[in-house]
């Protein structure tokens, strides 16, 4: 694998990508399960392992987690919803990138800009930025989910080109999921990598929807980004 010719922009997606999003979920099913029993008196633990399994079934890019649990629990979503969505938010103290992730970071910014794109709800990915440290690294991010266009449309990667203003053949985004992070970039004509995630590593997508090249851990991913330029 190679890279193209005047590689300027790197750009990430967020969740599974730079982190484990199951360590923020890991913080905030407690206290979720712990208010939603004293709202219905269902007992704690049945409702974490409900929220637990579903989260299983689906993934975690699944959108309708609370309001499953708030149907199955018998309560209605005003305004409990946003009760879970504020523990939700509020819920991690702390997180941390993968491992050796905060250090490929640093010495890419050394050679390239980078930007992050990142859909969901704008504060809890803002607040995960704080969190884990990273943001000042960042030429630009965009939190797509406040966009006319969501990914995987193409605004939220020409609002970032613009926004750096690199051209396309001139950046790369990385990200995890086929079903969220490739289709728009590929259009815009941004080259596309993708890093493993066991839950989508055998995920079958359209045509156009995958990433141009493929990664199978951060080690490679160093090297393919860091390589010497002649």
């Amino acid at each position: 694998m190679s890279l193209p010719a005047g590689l300027e922009l790197v750009a990430f997606d967020l969740d599974n990508t730079l982190y484990d999003e199951g360590l923020w979920y890991d913080a905030a099913l407690p206290p979720i399960a712990a208010h939603l029993a004293t709202r219905s008196g269902h007992p704690a633990p049945e409702i974490e392992a409900f929220l637990r399994s579903t989260l299983r079934a689906n993934g975690r890019h699944y959108h309708h987690l609370f309001d499953d649990a708030l149907r199955e629990i018998g309560l209605p979503r005003d305004p409990h919803l946003r009760e879970l969505l504020a523990i939700f938010r509020e819920a991690p103290q702390a997180l941390e990138p993968f491992p050796a992730m905060r250090e490929l970071l640093a010495d890419l910014a050394a050679r390239y800009r980078l930007g992050l794109i990142t859909s969901g709800q704008a504060p809890v990915q803002a607040r995960k930025l704080d969190l884990l440290g990273i943001r000042p690294l960042f030429a630009a991010v965009i939190f797509s989910s406040t966009l006319a266009e969501n990914k995987p449309g193409r605004m939220p990667f020409e609002r970032l080109l613009a926004e750096v203003g690199v051209e396309p053949a001139r950046a790369a985004y990385i990200g995890d999921n086929p079903l969220f992070d490739f289709r728009g970039a590929n259009e815009v004509g941004m080259l596309t990598i993708r890093v493993p995630n066991p839950e989508l590593d055998t995920l079958v997508v359209p045509d156009g929807w995958d990433a141009r090249l493929r990664v199978t851990n951060l080690p490679q991913l160093r090297s393919l980004l860091l390589q010497q330029v002649a």
